[in-house]
């Protein structure tokens, strides 16, 4: 156990920080590289939902924040949120990018491999760490000199190499796993897109109001004693991703009192109804609640729970496409008002008009959709157990060498 030295991460690592990219010159044009900034990092992945792009023909003199494949990225304002430490690897499918300010890139050298490093920022002792160090109450952050005074115990290179091939057995697994509810997911809003809000299709359908269709809750407003890690589900702000979709990563649990209105069932559509800053990307968006949890869970004061009216042609599944939909969410996201926290009134949801589909179409996309969430949600549970296995066997193999045994 003692053959592997301690060693401190900036004497093995090189670490950058983002440029200042002035948010004036962002581009939507999608061939423009991505700007890969602190929203854009999940738990163990980059998500680009809503990202902004740099004119390619600006890029002189850009050179060292350029991306590449392996890359380790952290982000350095909230790099811890419930839901996990915010840091990734670079992976194919996030090239081209370039890397923004206040977010570090952190990649190996000669004596430590990327792919390894990627699991020493992945383990409990480094998120341990960076709580222990960050500053800051408002937004907590670290500075690149926290990071690199991280210690850890090193491996010989090809040490490092045979524990990044175990571990990476296990990511490439999930990621494969990732890209097939993302894949399943785009399907079926496409599908949504072209049924429902084509003029040629949509053209000759009646308008009314949603307040015709909708009931709308906003959830429980519920006090930190009475979160704990068992209970009843609570789903909430961190549960619903930028651009709409269903986020399990981000499930608490409450043992606390609460109100048959707070509660939710599978296949319920919450929304999203706070935002810090005024970008949007994920005030007014919607996404059905998972069976994962069980039958019964709560929702917080962050959202609403949004259920068509008895009698309502509208189903659960349109809704929540419906809100998803980029025409929709500009409408209704267009109601929210405040400075720092932007807040979603309850008649956001229902003072907008929509033409309204048969309701023999509704029913044709509710079993299309049906079958998309059902193997959305057996991606994702494969996706954590694999995770959960993982996670169990990292420590392991980052404490030191494992002797074989007769």
């Amino acid at each position: 156990m003692s053959d592997w030295p301690t060693v401190r991460l900036g004497d093995v690592t090189g670490l950058l920080a983002g440029y200042p990219f002035p948010s004036a010159k962002f581009t939507d044009n999608p061939t423009d590289p991505r700007l890969l900034r602190g929203d854009n990092v999940g738990q163990g992945a980059l998500r680009w939902e809503g990202a902004k792009r740099w004119p390619a023909r600006k890029t002189d003199g850009l050179d060292d924040y350029w991306l590449r494949r392996d890359d380790v990225i952290l982000a350095m304002d909230r790099p811890w949120i419930e839901a996990g430490l915010k840091f990734a690897a670079v992976r194919d499918g996030d090239l081209p990018s370039l890397l923004v300010q206040r977010v570090s890139r952190i990649r190996g050298t000669s004596r430590l491999d990327s792919r390894f490093l990627k699991h020493v920022i992945a383990s409990r002792s480094f998120t341990h760490y960076i709580l222990s160090v960050q500053t800051g109450t408002t937004v907590p952050h670290i500075s690149a000199t926290q990071i690199l005074d991280f210690k850890f115990r090193l491996p010989p290179i090809e040490e490092q190499r045979r524990i990044a091939a175990i571990l990476g057995a296990f990511d490439d697994k999930i990621e494969l796993n990732r890209r097939t509810t993302q894949t399943l997911e785009a399907t079926a809003r496409a599908l949504f897109g072209r049924w429902f809000l084509s003029a040629e299709t949509s053209g000759e359908w009646p308008i009314e109001p949603l307040a015709a269709h909708l009931e709308v809750i906003r959830g429980l407003s519920y006090k930190g004693d009475g979160l704990a890690s068992t209970g009843v589900p609570l789903h909430n702000l961190n549960s619903v991703y930028e651009g709409g979709g269903y986020k399990p990563d981000g499930i608490k649990w409450y043992s606390g009192p609460y109100a048959e209105r707070h509660t939710v069932e599978p296949g319920d559509v919450i929304v999203t109804n706070t935002e810090q800053g005024h970008d949007r990307m994920l005030i007014g968006h919607a996404a059905l609640v998972p069976g994962s949890f069980g039958r019964l869970g709560l929702f917080s004061h962050h959202l609403y729970r949004v259920r068509p009216r008895p009698g309502s042609v509208l189903s659960r599944s349109f809704v929540a496409y419906l809100l998803n939909s980029r025409a929709i969410h500009d409408l209704v996201s267009g109601y929210s008002n405040g400075t720092t926290v932007q807040m979603l009134p309850v008649e956001a949801l229902q003072q907008p008009a929509i033409r309204i589909p048969p309701a023999s179409l509704i029913r044709r996309f509710d079993a299309l959709a049906t079958i998309s969430h059902q193997r959305q949600e057996i991606a994702r549970g494969e996706a954590q157990a694999l995770a959960m296995l993982r996670d169990a066997l990292l420590p392991r193999l980052l404490s030191g060498p494992i002797r074989e045994t007769a």
